[in-house]
């Protein structure tokens, strides 16, 4: 998944719901790193409570929504 741009964002609905599903899924943090480009080692920061959801960027939480609806998380 190639980074989105401002507008693309702009257009689209991050679901923050989606994203901490995904972040705590048994999603591989190597598949999430693949498919979004986000470093596995972010997300398994995330998963362990060395960072903070609320903290990241709005280009990573978009990027993690999008890869979340198109994987089926619901």
């Amino acid at each position: 998944m190639n980074k989105p741009s401002d507008e693309e964002i702009l257009r689209g609905k991050i679901d923050m719901n989606l994203v901490t599903k995904l972040i705590y899924s048994n999603v591989s943090p190597y598949k999430i790193e693949a498919a979004t480009g986000i470093p596995n080692n972010n997300i398994y920061k995330l998963r362990h409570g060395e960072r903070n959801i609320i903290n990241l960027n709005v280009k990573t939480v978009y990027s993690l929504s999008e890869y979340a609806k198109k994987i089926g998380i619901k």
